[in-house]
């Protein structure tokens, strides 16, 4: 009897590997806690870095052709929202998913997490899943997890050394955390606005904040980074990620001419609220303080992966990044900096004490930032070709 696949996110990742799974003849299911691809739906106004060819599978793209879905030129470069309408929603309409359904916890029938510790017997049980969906809360069973769940949904804190800030817990529905939430600018024209973090995260959402001054030219801009660094993008040269590099130089000029108030080697201390207007107390990197006042605040310090999920599983992660211990290991200091640069590694670095669980994608990077579409579909690649060996 085939062995059965629980694949935990119906995104890019998730799909591509029911999608293998189901072509080496695996049962699977998906379960995905909204609709498909919950998570990228929250930054579908955003413009991809890369073509459509390094984002979908020549076997995706060849299930959908055949099922006379038309899909897109292989250079386009798609928002998240097209990526969602012209692939993965079609793509997973054809493999099947198990929409607004949650998984809630992954644990063992019959052992808890201290029977069997580092024992082939630990192997004899099938993983036991609570899944919550509209009709309230079941159990159901696997022999292998698939945890495609990725960070998205849980950003990190705005304060220094990864906690929050002093206030933060307070004033959390008045800050708006990473990109999911800059579709519509339109409330913050004319107004202050203060965005917290590095990354292209930020750069895009500066970028945007640029072109709702250029028609509204009495919004304030400030960009604060924990960085020292005279400008915030640092660029890689010869880039061949041309839209990449727009965004950097785009965010760069804005800065150089002016239209955004940069200051780099500062953390947020505390929050406060003010008459409408939030007050940031911030620390500079000699320990000093300073202050500055906001309308709007924009949190965009990165995300990083809920262990909850597996608590009852003997996963282990890493101390630094809570990735996959053994591809922590891997990718730590390898990238310079580009995500291209990024080695997919093989399936042994995927590997869990925990036998049958897996965690693909940007879960398995944990809090490191260089992840690629096309890292997960060859971690998927890999990953199969070694159940099969260990079968």
């Amino acid at each position: 009897m085939p062995k059965h696949i629980a694949i935990i996110g119906a995104g890019p990742i998730g799909l591509e590997a029911a999608l293998a799974a189901q072509s080496q003849g695996y049962q699977t299911t998906i379960y995905e806690r909204g609709e498909i691809a919950d998570a990228m739906r929250q930054w579908g106004h955003v413009r991809m870095f890369s073509p459509f060819s390094m984002n979908a599978s020549e076997e995706g793209v060849a299930l959908l052709q055949k099922a006379d879905v038309k899909t897109p030129a292989p250079e386009a470069i798609l928002t998240g929202a097209e990526f969602i309408e012209q692939y993965l929603a079609p793509l997973g309409k054809e493999l099947g998913v198990k929409t607004h359904t949650t998984v809630k916890s992954i644990a063992r029938e019959g052992d808890g997490k201290r029977d069997h510790i580092g024992e082939p017997e630990r192997s004899d049980t099938r993983f036991r899943l609570l899944i919550e969906d509209r009709n309230g809360e079941s159990h159901a069973t696997a022999d292998i997890i698939f945890d495609c769940s990725g960070t998205f949904l849980n950003p990190n804190p705005l304060g220094d050394g990864g906690v929050p800030a002093l206030g933060e817990g307070q004033l959390r529905d008045s800050i708006r955390y990473g990109i999911r939430d800059t579709a519509d600018l339109s409330p913050l024209a004319d107004r202050r606005t203060l965005v917290i973090g590095g990354g292209h995260t930020a750069s895009t959402i500066i970028v945007a904040l640029g072109k709702l001054k250029e028609a509204h030219p009495k919004t304030h801009i400030e960009w604060i980074t924990k960085r020292p660094s005279d400008i915030p993008c640092a660029r890689i040269a010869d880039d061949p990620l041309p839209e990449r590099d727009a965004l950097s130089e785009a965010a760069n000029d804005l800065v150089v001419t002016g239209k955004v108030h940069f200051h780099s080697g500062k953390t947020v201390y505390a929050l406060h609220q003010i008459d409408g207007s939030i007050k940031a107390t911030l620390r500079d990197a000699d320990g000093s303080f300073s202050e500055t006042q906001t309308d709007h605040l924009i949190s965009a310090t990165g995300y990083r992966p809920d262990p909850s999920l597996a608590r009852e599983l003997h996963v282990q992660t890493c101390w630094a990044t809570e990735g996959t211990y053994k591809l922590a290991a891997s990718l730590l200091g390898e990238t310079g900096g580009d995500c291209l640069a990024v080695a997919g590694f093989g399936a042994e670095t995927l590997v869990h004490p925990e036998p049958g669980y897996f965690a693909l994608g940007m879960k398995s990077y944990g809090r490191t930032p260089d992840f690629l579409i096309r890292t997960g579909r060859e971690q998927i690649v890999s990953l199969l070709t070694y159940l099969k060996r260990e079968a």
